[in-house]
């Protein structure tokens, strides 16, 4: 019987176990990698939301239409305006679709989360007016913020005879909720606290008598004081004062057209 050729090529048994542990030592080393890349990838990762399906205009967002995704750390930079998991019912929940939106669009704050100085008054009941009312002299500052009550003040010459005026602060509207501070709803800072009007929702007939009542100051701008919060106040309406449509009508040129009626 001949004797075996060997194959130079074939390892010998040390040599073949030293490859195959490298080979185990190998990959060991590229799962630990991959883990070690994963972790660091995914650390730091916040879910935020996707579209699901496919959504009209205008169509109330419910939860069947959203998705979670993991946003890993490394993109959340760019992706910092994308709504978060955690602010799905408060943020999206019920709000209507900004656009036709497709499956995979990620959500964006901006979209549902307008700048308060930047939405529509789009509130104001049937019969009611948005009147801006100007003011002067020393204002509450920070202190007064959209949603606050004021009292407003008007001065008036209630002498009799034109030639000697007769000064008198009377307060004209009472307890009225303030919409707007220098057209705008945002919060009043501390830097910001120089305005020279407010906004307030009244009844139509009451905003006219208050543009009369403008021009009756002595200096063609009101003041103002802030209020408590009257009771009821989410159904409790704003008065003005009869005193001050009395005294408006009295020194009313004559000829002029009377002041709207009360309701």
């Amino acid at each position: 019987m001949g004797k075996l050729k060997e194959m130079p090529w074939l390892p010998s048994g040390g040599v073949l176990v030293v490859a195959i542990g490298a080979g185990l030592v190998a990959a060991i080393l590229v799962n630990v990698y991959i883990n070690y890349v994963r972790n660091e990838y995914e650390a730091g990762a916040k879910d935020v939301l996707q579209i699901a399906e496919e959504v009209d205009t205008g169509t109330p967002l419910q939860a069947r239409h959203l998705k979670k995704v993991m946003l890993p750390k490394p993109f959340i930079p760019a992706m910092k305006l994308a709504i978060e998991l955690k602010d799905m019912d408060s943020t999206v929940i019920g709000k209507k679709s900004p656009r036709h939106m497709y499956p995979g669009e990620f959500l964006f704050y901006p979209d549902f989360l307008l700048n308060p100085a930047m939405q529509p008054i789009d509130n104001i009941p049937r019969g009611y007016s948005l009147v801006t009312i100007p003011i002067s002299g020393e204002t509450p500052g920070a202190q007064l913020q959209p949603g606050a009550f004021v009292t407003v003040y008007g001065d008036f010459n209630t002498g009799g005879d034109p030639r000697r005026e007769d000064i008198q602060v009377m307060p004209v509207v009472e307890n009225v909720r303030v919409k707007l501070i220098g057209g705008s709803a945002e919060p009043v800072s501390e830097r910001s606290r120089s305005y020279t009007s407010i906004s307030v929702i009244v009844r139509q007939v009451q905003a006219q008598q208050l543009l009369q009542i403008q021009k009756a100051l002595r200096s063609r701008n009101f003041t103002i004081a802030l209020a408590h919060r009257p009771e009821g106040a989410e159904s409790a309406e704003p008065e003005i004062n009869r005193q001050v449509l009395d005294l408006v009508e009295k020194n009313k040129p004559p000829g002029s057209a009377p002041p709207p009626p009360i309701p």
